[in-house]
C-alpha cells in the first residue's frame, strides 16, 4: 500500500515538473517535444472533463440564483397586483358612496320636511322581525313613529330609541301599514293599504283596493300621507300583480318594493313634515 502510494506520488511529482518545464519553456519555443505532445494528448479527456464539470456546476448555480431571482420577482409581482386590486375596490366602493351621497343630496334639497341623515349600523338577524338599528337616536332629536326614508322611497318608521341609536321597523315587515295610491290615477278614495307579504319575502302588499280602481302592472305605488306619520307623495314601489282578495269583494296588488332593503347604507329620518301634511 506504501509502495503504490508513493509511486502515486512520484507519478504526480513528474507531470507537475512537467507541466510546469511546458510552462516555462513554451513561449520559446515554436512547437512542443514529442514527450510533452504526448503528455498533452493523455491530458487532454481529463481537461476536457473537468472543463464540462465547471461549466455544468456553473450553469447549476446560476439557474438556482436565476429560479430564486424568479421567485422574489413573482411574489412582489402578486403583493403589486393585490395592492392595485384593493385599491381599485376601494376607489369602487368611494364612487358608489358618492353616488349614494349626492342622490341624498339631491333629494334632501328636493324636499319640503326636515331630514336628519344616518347610518344603518345594525340589522336584526332574526327572521321574525324585520327592522334595522341606525346611528341617531334621542340625543339627534330623534322620536318615536318618525319616518325614515331614502332618496328611493319610503323605509319605514323608528320604533325603539337609545341616546345615540334608534331601531326602524322597515315596510316588509307584517306589522307594519302605510296608507297608499297609485300615482298614476290618484283617485279619490282609491286609497288602500300597504303591508309586509310574508308570502313572498321581500314584497309587499297593497289591500282593501276599492273594486272599480283602475290598477295595472307597473303602476307605482306611493303613500298616501294619512296618519300624520309618513309624508305624502314617497315611492312605495311598484305593482307586479293584480287581483280580488280572498272575498272577492276588493282589490289588491303585490307590489316590489323601490327600496332595497338588503343594501341599505345611508337613510334619513323625517324630523319634521310641513304643516299641510
Amino acid at each position: 500500500m506504501e509502495q503504490t502510494t508513493r509511486r502515486f506520488f512520484v507519478f504526480l511529482t513528474l507531470i507537475v515538473l512537467l507541466l510546469a518545464a511546458i510552462f516555462f519553456t513554451g513561449d520559446y519555443r515554436s512547437r512542443y517535444t514529442f514527450a510533452e505532445d504526448l503528455l498533452l494528448i493523455g491530458l487532454s479527456p481529463v481537461q476536457g472533463f473537468f472543463s464540462q464539470l465547471g461549466w455544468r456546476i456553473y450553469r447549476f448555480t446560476q439557474a438556482v440564483r436565476d429560479h430564486n431571482a424568479l421567485v422574489e420577482e413573482n411574489k412582489a409581482l402578486r403583493e403589486e397586483l393585490a395592492a392595485r386590486d384593493n385599491l381599485r375596490y376601494q376607489l369602487m366602493e368611494l364612487q358608489k358612496e358618492n353616488y349614494r351621497l349626492r342622490q341624498m343630496l339631491n333629494f334632501k334639497e328636493r324636499v319640503s320636511y326636515e331630514l336628519l341623515p344616518a347610518q344603518v349600523i345594525a340589522r336584526d338577524p332574526s327572521q321574525w322581525f324585520e327592522t334595522i338599528t341606525i346611528n341617531r337616536g334621542y340625543a339627534d332629536g330623534v322620536e318615536r313613529n318618525m319616518a325614515v326614508v331614502t332618496s328611493e322611497g319610503l323605509v319605514g318608521n323608528v320604533t325603539k330609541l337609545a341616546r345615540n341609536s334608534a331601531q326602524v321597523l322597515l315596510l316588509t315587515d307584517s306589522r307594519r301599514a302605510v296608507s297608499a295610491m297609485v300615482q298614476r290615477t290618484r283617485e279619490p278614495g282609491a286609497v288602500g293599504i300597504v303591508e309586509g307579504y310574508p308570502e313572498a319575502k321581500g314584497s309587499l302588499r297593497m289591500v282593501n283596493i276599492p273594486p272599480e280602481a283602475r290598477l295595472q302592472v307597473g303602476d307605482t305605488v306611493i303613500s298616501a300621507g294619512i296618519g300624520g306619520i309618513f309624508p305624502k307623495g314617497l315611492i312605495i314601489g311598484h305593482i307586479v300583480e293584480t287581483g280580488s282578495d280572498q272575498y272577492g269583494l276588493l282589490q289588491q296588488a303585490i307590489i316590489r318594493p323601490a327600496v332595497d332593503f338588503n343594501r341599505l347604507e345611508e337613510v334619513f329620518v323625517v324630523l319634521q313634515l310641513p304643516y299641510e301634511e
